[in-house]
């Protein structure tokens, strides 16, 4: 195996980490913002019930985006393991 492959696979597991910290960050958003939402419906605030839900699609958002990322990095490796 090439260097270049090995510098391009190391790349990928660090593209693919990366990915994989953006789907947990998202995860916690979105817990978050559901918090936020149950808060705001038990003390009937509508403002916090609307921060709640936006936080919590910001979150689902975020971990969709570390899902492409982490699966585009995953495949380009596995793209890269059938050239061996």
């Amino acid at each position: 195996m090439s260097d270049l492959t090995n510098d391009a696979k190391n790349q990928l597991h660090e593209e693919e980490a990366k990915g994989r910290k953006e789907q947990a960050a998202g995860a916690f958003d979105e817990m978050k913002g559901k918090v936020k939402k149950t808060v705001g419906d038990a003390f009937d605030d509508k403002s916090m019930q609307a921060k709640g839900a936006a936080q919590e699609m910001a979150g689902k958002a975020r971990k969709t985006a570390g899902d492409a990322h982490a699966d585009a990095a995953d495949a380009a490796g596995d793209a890269i393991d059938g050239l061996d």
